[in-house]
């Protein structure tokens, strides 16, 4: 009898090729920016960008070190309250309010878009390390669970309606052909 497995950790087909066009469409998102007639980039904003890429993936492998063991066993409400929200936050505030960038924190304007773009890549080529490991928690997360080998419960709150629909597809027909057996 097949099944779906743990929501938050776990993926079905529909979740695990959903992230994957999800990590092509925000790479590409990404990409496009740098086209020359979208936006013109000096050589500090392209090194902005990858400082930032780097400092996003160490704060999310630094903190998946020093917390994630400690999450094994409670709610993955918890590792998205972790991981996720201040992603969310950080790509989703500045549209209400712009001096939410973190630019603006570190006294540094110019690093806005570098940073909002080197946040968007690492979510994109998350989405694609989630699609390889067939993980269905938190892209964030994906990055340091592939060092690691380690998958903390965590909920994508985007694709947690999806994968929970899923879940109830998968596990519905198996029972269903379970009892036909």
């Amino acid at each position: 009898m097949a099944s779906y497995g743990e929501l938050g950790v776990n993926v079905g087909s529909v979740g695990r090729w959903t992230r994957f066009v999800l990590g092509i469409l925000i790479v590409a998102i990404v990409a496009a920016d740098f086209y020359p007639t979208t936006h013109t980039h000096s050589a500090a904003s392209y090194l902005m960008m990858a400082l930032s890429f780097l400092g996003i993936t160490a704060v999310y492998t630094l903190v998946h070190v020093l917390i994630g063991d400690k999450l094994i066993g409670k709610s993955a409400w918890w590792g998205t309250l972790i991981f996720v929200v201040p992603t969310i936050f950080l790509l989703i505030a500045p549209a209400f309010d712009p001096s939410l960038q973190v630019g603006y924190w570190v006294n540094l304007p110019a690093l806005n878009h570098p940073f909002e773009l080197a946040l968007l890549l690492y979510v994109g080529i998350s989405f694609f390390f989630q699609w390889r490991a067939e993980y269905g928690g938190c892209e964030v997360l994906a990055i340091p669970n592939f060092l690691f080998r380690k998958n903390y419960g965590s909920y994508c709150v985007p694709l947690l309606p999806l994968d929970a629909i899923e879940k109830l597809i998968v596990e519905k027909k198996a029972a269903g052909s379970a009892g036909t057996t």
